[in-house]
């Protein structure tokens, strides 16, 4: 893809990627794209945790079909990556009235830099028993550490297919980095429209590796509010607002997308 756009379009993604990872791990990782290697990670040292590791689908012992079909290796987020979403959509939210929500949380990753923040609650939804077990034991593991000082301790993991999970009472802040695809996406979508019409609450939705961007604007019902390229699409995001139906025409007086830091340029 990168070597399509122009220039100047190359040039917005390197500032773009200086800006999440600063100038060192900008050149790391231009030279990593060119070398196609991958990014080093000292995020389990530093916390003394177990999450780094990826896990093959054929290896989480989902026994849920549906869930079985539609899911997605286990790759973990790093951590300038969500940092980074966290930071850049924080203004648009209260924390503390507000649940983060990581679907497909794997190991937990996630979890623990969202307690970083002083969330309502952070809530790992994983259909993996394997996955989950490993993302309950980090937790637990991180809240004890006696080096830390989690803003939030109320962190729980639910081993539950996405599609059963019952949201809190609360607004949202949705994270996804490729967990599932297919009726699994799309019907957690429904759900997350049904939610906001029915319950009144907003819902922000944060996509990492943003591909499935594509069926949100085909499903409809969902606003993208803010876009982030970088060098590589694994660590491009997207922020989008569910609005529902009857709400889009209320609402489209009042909001507007934010430019997006992307190709456009």
């Amino acid at each position: 893809m990168v070597q399509s756009l122009s220039i100047r379009q190359q040039l917005a993604l390197v500032a773009n990627n200086y800006e999440m990872f600063g100038a060192r791990e900008t050149l790391r990782q231009a030279l990593r794209f060119l070398l196609r290697d991958s990014p080093r990670d000292d995020f389990d040292d530093r916390y003394d945790l177990s999450t780094a590791q990826s896990l093959e689908v054929s290896d989480a012992a989902i026994d849920n079909p549906v869930a079985r079909a539609n899911a997605i290796l286990y790759v973990p987020t790093l951590e300038p990556v969500m940092r980074h979403i966290l930071r850049s959509a924080s203004t648009r939210f209260l924390f503390d009235k507000t649940s983060f929500v990581d679907f497909g949380c794997g190991k937990g990753r996630a979890l623990i830099l969202a307690a970083q923040l002083p969330f309502q609650e952070v809530i790992g939804v994983e259909v993996s028993p394997v996955l989950s077990r490993v993302a309950s034991a980090n937790v637990s593991k991180y809240l004890a550490h006696p080096t830390v000082e989690p803003k939030c301790r109320k962190v729980r993991v639910e081993c539950v297919s996405a599609l059963d999970f019952e949201f809190p009472d609360t607004d949202l802040f949705i994270y996804m980095y490729r967990p599932f695809v297919g009726r699994v996406f799309t019907g957690v979508a429904d759900r997350m429209l049904e939610f906001c019409a029915t319950k009144g609450r907003r819902i922000w939705l944060a996509l990492s590796c943003p591909d499935e961007g594509v069926l949100l604007e085909q499903h409809g019902g969902f606003v993208k509010r803010e876009e982030f390229l970088v060098i590589s699409s694994e660590y491009s995001w997207t922020l989008w607002e569910c609005v529902p139906r009857v709400q889009q025409v209320v609402r489209a007086a009042g909001s507007s997308t934010a430019p997006a830091r992307s190709l456009n340029a």
